[in-house]
């Protein structure tokens, strides 16, 4: 059954979905022009799900957080618990999301580590969360970046892996510098958020990211035209982007493409990103998919229409692909908050088409005693991370074994494979507290702290970060 079809039928038979106002479930959220604490609620409401709040002040905010209230309720149902965190850094005194450092009420172990190394870019794009364009004494030293590498190390391991961002991060010469002393503190896979400017005019700098222990590029890539990136971006990018790959390529170094998806400007084309991938394989080992997040002055509330949801990415990669890539292979990730991400893991085949691996469901049928053992979840996207977003010299070689076969299937998939993930992150329009307290991709700040990545860059309606209005404190 396609998605479409799921999708109405949910709709037709799910009583929930004629019920207008009906309660899914109760939840804090915060007033997105004070940042106060209030009540919320998802509700369902013609058939798609939104969060409503109330602040005493600012009056009434109602956000499209899901369209297809029947696809909601059973999205939420493969949820199950993360792993709490093995160290608190802050006390709880204010409460969530006030007192992050991480504090007590927090519910999930670290999955993904992000550091900021820098605030100075080289672009100005209108949909940018982070906050480049900041004064280039507010860069952190080489001792300040140790001391956040040794924060995340005693939060949460060093098999979590670090994102090296900012800002962009490449434009410190001193790059390669900072990814060899995250390796010889122990970390095993460092990432590199990157617009891909100057890896693509800069081989040399790109060797030297290799030699010195990157493990993949993960490459801000909102399309294969450059109207799009007009749009997004400001200028013409895609030769640039188109050159960074093929610098990676020329250099063995894996790539994962990073769209932000806007409702008018690219979600029609999440096809067009899929076949560019296809096409550099294996070098590209994957696509995640980022809805735009509206952090910054946003005065008005969004209109629903420019929401893009994770049915909406659902839908755009199966139409698009005309059913290569199909809903019912895209799962939720088996996490006590189901609904902030989606997965899947496809081997592209010999005819060039993607075929999607199953994944085993803890606890089913089809699962043996070692998967009920399985390890928590936070260790599963640790582990995928670090294999499969990487370049392997077995990438570099072509199977020799007989086509069409089982054997030659499974060398295939171990190179020749692509991951498709999606993550919306949270505004303070739809913020929910009860998401916030899972998320399991962390913020380490120059001050030493660990900050969930939607609280880090939560704004309100004027711009003014949560994080910075709500100060910080030293952890030692």
């Amino acid at each position: 059954m396609s998605l479409t079809q799921v999708m109405r039928r949910s709709r037709l038979s799910s009583e929930m979905s004629r019920v207008a106002g009906r309660v899914v479930s109760e939840t804090e959220s915060l007033c997105p022009v004070c940042l106060r604490l209030v009540p919320a609620h998802n509700i369902i409401d013609g058939g798609d799900v939104y969060l409503e709040k109330n602040c005493r002040d600012h009056g009434y905010y109602k956000t499209l957080i899901w369209r297809g209230a029947g696809s909601y309720v059973e999205w939420g149902s493969h949820s199950e618990d993360l792993g709490s965190p093995a160290r608190r850094h802050t006390p709880t005194e204010r409460g969530c999301p006030y007192d992050c450092g991480l504090c007590p009420s927090h519910l999930a172990e670290t999955c993904v580590t992000i550091m900021e190394v820098t605030p100075v870019c080289n672009l100005a794009c209108p949909v940018c969360f982070a906050s480049a364009g900041e004064r280039p004494e507010s860069i952190p030293s080489l001792d300040v970046i140790g001391g956040m590498y040794r924060t995340a190390a005693i939060s949460a391991g060093t098999t979590c892996s670090v994102q090296l961002s900012g800002g962009e991060p490449t434009t410190r010469d001193d790059l390669p510098q900072i990814v060899a002393m995250g390796r010889e503190i122990g970390f095993e896979h460092i990432q590199v958020n990157t617009n891909g400017i100057r890896i693509a005019e800069d081989i040399k700098y790109l060797e030297d990211l290799k030699q010195a222990g990157a493990s993949v590029i993960y490459l801000q890539f909102d399309g294969t035209t450059d109207d799009i990136y007009l749009r997004i971006r400001g200028r013409e990018l895609f030769q640039i982007k188109l050159r960074a790959i093929q610098n990676c390529a020329e250099v063995k170094m894996g790539v994962i493409l990073v769209p932000t998806l806007v409702a008018d400007v690219n979600l029609h084309k999440v096809g067009d990103i899929v076949s560019f991938a296809k096409s550099w394989i294996p070098v590209v080992k994957g696509i995640h998919f980022q809805p735009v997040t509206y952090v910054g002055r946003y005065p008005s509330p969004i209109p629903h229409n420019e929401r893009v949801t994770i049915p909406d990415v659902l839908f755009a990669l199966e139409g698009q692909t005309g059913g290569e890539i199909r809903a019912q292979n895209l799962s939720p990730r088996r996490r006590k908050e189901s609904y902030c991400s989606f997965g899947g893991f496809f081997v592209l085949s010999e005819g060039g088409e993607l075929m999607a691996v199953p994944g085993k469901k803890q606890g089913s049928a089809q699962c043996s005693k070692s998967c009920q053992a399985k390890p928590l979840p936070y260790e599963q996207a640790r582990r995928f991370v670090g294999q499969r977003w990487r370049f392997s010299e077995e990438d570099a070689v072509s199977p020799i074994v007989r086509t069409g076969s089982w054997q030659s299937f499974y060398q295939r998939a171990r190179t020749h494979y692509l991951s498709i993930t999606c993550m919306p992150f949270q505004d303070a329009w739809s913020i929910d507290l009860q998401r916030l307290k899972r998320c399991c991709t962390h913020v380490v700040t120059p001050a030493r702290r660990i900050v969930p990545f939607c609280a880090y860059y939560l704004t309100d309606t004027e711009g003014r970060r949560l994080h910075i209005l709500n100060g910080g404190r030293d952890v030692s």
